[in-house]
């Protein structure tokens, strides 16, 4: 592992007890470049050191620390002054030290600084065979097990359950290569009124990647997730999003793979990404009888929309097509991690992963022509609907700034084209401004962490009066606490509409004392008016108990 040549952002990881080998290697699939390895007592296990490029980039994979075998993880700017001269170093990046040192301390997070004795010396690790570093490592990143059911006797299911495994074979060719050849597969089942049963195989992340102290290059199936903050961010333009489970897993668990070129350029505290997507993927979704499907026939509603007569017999009976051929788009960010202040800057030329349902110009014309005569417009196209993914020009921007022991985050972009509908059903795009403003927290102790954002989203310009929600106000976020030793984990997710009646809530109990493995308990809670998307769901609240394990 040789010496590191930029700035870095360093992560200091204290262990509640020492993490297996399996879980320190894994961070380098999160991006994160092992520098420090002191070795167990011969049973394989290790706990380690990380930096990372920038927070926002690496935050999201290891957002629940207790899942890689860590009890917290805080981040500490550049230029801040620490107590141990070597790890100064690796926050300044000179250098690594020499040998490994184990580092038994903490890190206290309103100063910024690094806080601990002495790094105690750790007897060297046996030398290794130096073909072993290239033979390559199975990793089983995570299998999850979880069953649900609904307790709402309107619902179209009694039961919603999933099973998913991701498997990959990773080699470390040299200090500058390393590939990765990645699968997952994906089971769902619907026990109730629309029973179903699906499974599939997809790419995970495969890639071949050239890595040296200015530059990453990456070319293959990759998951890249710009932007800042927690949900919903505003410059995550580029990234195949999956809803096959609506919003129940976290942010990172919601994305999808595709192949891409990526070029990140790091000159000093500054990192210059570069992302092309030559053929579009769009998201991921369910099965159209699942109940978490955007369209819902039996209703005849979608998602997002409010109530119409005139669209209703037309959702139930019509065909649905999808308009997702075509190229990617590309991608610019340019983002810098400084003393107090981390930003980055965007200009991307993307597809919407999420579908816009458009109807038929022939059948509208049709409908507005008799509205008694559904067969008719039914007859008028050969598909009544058609998923739109429009592609759109984004220019934005990230802030993150840290004020004792909170962190501020602000993220925002400008769309040049935002699908709508107007009132008379004719499609159209219109010009939209999304943005995010939330905290970070640790109040009490650090077990506690809390975040709270309020997203808006703005449609600009528009001609005429449109069916969709022109204004929207949302507050979200998560509260998380630990205890027992971190063996218990509790954790609320919420998502509140402020403009309108608009309410998802997740409380979740978490048992991780046996690591790899976790068990929950979770409620996913659905409420709002019938244009929002807790409106859309209110019949399907859930009761989910699962199992999750990293290998």
């Amino acid at each position: 592992m040789g010496p590191l040549q930029r700035q870095q952002l360093l992560i200091a990881v204290q262990p509640d007890s020492d993490p297996r080998w399996a879980d320190v290697s894994r961070q380098s699939s999160a991006g994160i470049d092992t520098l420090t390895i002191a070795p167990g007592a011969g049973n394989g296990s290790a706990p380690g050191t990380g930096v990372f490029g920038e927070e926002c980039t690496v935050y999201p994979p290891i957002r629940h620390p207790g899942r890689p075998g860590y009890s917290f993880i805080y981040s500490v700017p550049l230029a801040r002054a620490a107590s141990d001269p070597d790890a100064t170093r690796l926050a300044e990046g000179e250098s690594v030290p020499a040998a490994p040192s184990r580092f038994a301390g903490s890190v206290d997070n309103s100063k910024g600084l690094m806080i601990g004795s002495q790094p105690e010396p750790v007897p060297e690790a046996p030398e290794q065979d130096p073909g072993a570093a290239n033979m390559p490592r199975l990793v089983v990143d995570p299998i999850w097990i979880e069953a649900g059911a609904l307790v709402d006797d309107e619902a179209r299911a009694a039961g919603s359950h999933y099973l998913h495994s991701t498997l990959a074979m990773e080699w470390l060719y040299s200090d500058n290569w390393e590939a990765r050849l990645g699968g997952r597969v994906d089971g769902y089942m619907q026990r109730g009124d629309a029973d179903f049963e699906k499974s599939e195989l997809d790419y995970a992340e495969s890639y071949l990647r050239y890595r040296n102290a200015d530059r990453t290059v990456t070319l293959g199936a990759q998951t890249v997730l710009w932007g800042r903050v927690d949900e919903l961010p505003p410059t995550d333009r580029l990234s195949v999003q999956d809803v096959s489970r609506f919003v129940l897993d976290d942010l990172e668990d919601r994305r999808r793979a595709v192949p891409a070129v990526r070029w990140e350029e790091f000159v000093g505290a500054h990192k210059l990404d570069l992302l092309y997507v030559p053929q579009f993927r769009a998201a991921e979704r369910p099965q159209e009888e699942s109940i978490w499907s955007p369209v819902d026939r039996d209703r005849g509603r979608l998602i997002g929309m409010p109530a119409n007569p005139l669209l209703a017999p037309l959702v139930t009976g019509g065909r649905f097509a999808e308009d997702d051929d075509g190229r990617g788009g590309w991608g610019l960010r340019l983002s810098r991690a400084g003393h107090n202040l981390d930003y980055g800057l965007t200009v991307q030329d993307a597809r919407h992963s999420l579908p816009y349902y458009e109807l038929a110009p022939a059948v509208r014309s049709s409908l507005l022509a008799n509205s008694s005569d559904v067969e008719g417009a039914l007859a008028a196209a050969p598909d009544t609907f058609t998923a739109r993914h429009p592609r759109t020009w984004v220019v934005g921007g990230d802030l993150a700034f840290s004020a004792g022991r909170s962190t501020w985050r602000l993220e925002a972009a400008w769309l040049s084209d935002q699908p709508a509908t107007t009132e008379d059903l004719r499609y159209t795009t219109v010009e939209a401004l999304d943005w995010v403003a939330g905290v970070e927290f640790f109040p009490g102790d650090r077990n506690l962490r809390m975040t709270a954002q309020l997203r808006g989203l703005h449609l600009l310009n528009a001609k005429d009066e449109l069916l969709d929600r022109e204004t929207i106000y949302t507050l979200f976020g998560d509260i998380e606490n630990s205890f027992e030793r971190e063996r218990w984990r509790v954790r609320l997710r919420y998502s509140i509409g402020l403009d309108e009646h608009d309410v998802y809530l997740n409380p979740e109990l978490a048992f991780q004392g046996r690591e790899p493995h976790e068990l929950y308990l979770g409620f996913h809670y659905f409420d709002g008016a019938p244009n929002t998307p807790g409106g859309f769901h209110r019949h399907h609240d859930l009761f989910t108990l699962g199992w999750r394990a990293r290998f």
